[in-house]
């Protein structure tokens, strides 16, 4: 009897001191390649990091301009939730537009999901619905110019719809996402 109880309190302490499993969420124009300096932070002190590259993004070799829905964008960090054990929770970290993934991810996974945490990210209750949440989520870049100056833009259903995709251009990265890091960081983005 002693043995059995010894044996569960030991269990309760290593659930107990478990280090939690980092979720993280990149923003447009990212993939999980973004989260590197703090992913190594984090594992080399002992933290689990899982960085999901969303549909078309990082690694991810699908066309952008082929990925036709939120839904179909935001699945790989669902189907990563949906292979948790039930009884995993994690945190989820987003960046940016990564926000949108986040709270998507909330309302189809609370139960694995202990702590959101929005950087710097949209947040908004279930996506864009009305044109007052693309004001507020859609940062305004208009002193670089005008929308189609800022992002390239791709039209994956064809012109007469909505965008599909959209990446900030490359010669304004360094002014509008990168403009705190240091030249290696930059050199390593932007040049594979």
């Amino acid at each position: 009897m002693g043995e059995e109880f010894a044996e569960e309190m030991e269990m309760k302490v290593k659930t107990t001191l478990k280090k939690p499993h980092f979720v993280m969420i990149h923003g447009i124009s990212g993939g999980g390649w973004c989260w590197y300096k703090i992913r190594c932070l984090m594992e080399n002190s002992g933290y689990k990091v899982s960085c999901i590259d969303l549909k078309g993004s990082g690694i991810d070799q699908t066309d952008p301009n082929t990925v036709l829905s939120f839904k179909e964008y935001n699945n790989p960090l669902l189907q990563f939730l949906s292979s948790l054990n039930d009884n995993e929770k994690v945190i989820l970290v987003g960046h940016s537009a990564g926000g949108l993934s986040l709270t998507d991810a909330i309302h189809k996974f609370a139960k694995k999901i202990s702590l959101a945490v929005y950087v710097a990210a949209t947040m908004l209750k279930t996506g864009y619905v009305t044109k007052e949440d693309i004001k507020d989520g859609v940062p305004d870049l208009s002193n670089f110019g005008e929308i189609g100056d800022v992002y390239d833009i791709g039209f994956g259903m064809g012109l007469d719809h909505p965008p599909t995709s959209m990446l900030i251009k490359e010669e304004l990265q360094r002014k509008i996402i990168y403009q705190l890091s240091p030249q290696e960081v930059i050199t390593f983005t932007l040049n594979g």
